[in-house]
């Protein structure tokens, strides 16, 4: 077997805000969407889904409460430029994001920033220099 992850879920309080927060916010394609009463799932490049869960669904499935203590995963998105990074993350700030301290940083290898959505999953906005 050759692992391949297709599908990302994460656990939100609020759908609707996630909705814009994701859609308008960090510009999420639209084309695929998928609404459900209790998810939205986006198609995105390379046969990948992120599909945006309401967190008490998701408590009901794995039959506890326990998400905040759940292990932390940070998700990592390329940018074509170090402009394309602020840009990212100046959007995610202005749809409700919280920019991480010390952040965005210059590297010998890059140039990257974090931030945290609604719910609290973080995200690196990277650009790889190459040289």
């Amino acid at each position: 077997m050759k692992p391949k992850i297709n599908i990302i879920t994460l656990a939100v309080l609020d759908l609707e805000k996630s909705i814009v927060f994701y859609r308008d916010g960090l510009g999420l394609p639209t084309s695929g969407l998928v609404e459900g009463s209790d998810h939205i799932i986006f198609d995105l490049e390379g046969d990948v889904s992120l599909v945006l869960y309401l967190r008490s669904e998701l408590e009901e499935f794995s039959q506890s409460d326990d998400f905040q203590n759940a292990s932390k995963v940070i998700l990592s998105h390329t940018a074509a430029s170090k402009d394309e990074v602020d840009s990212i993350l100046k959007a995610a700030v202005e749809f409700g994001g919280t920019l991480l301290p010390s952040y965005p940083k210059e590297y010998d290898w890059g140039y990257s920033g974090y931030f945290k959505d609604l719910d609290g999953h973080i995200w690196e906005i990277v650009y790889f220099h190459l040289s």
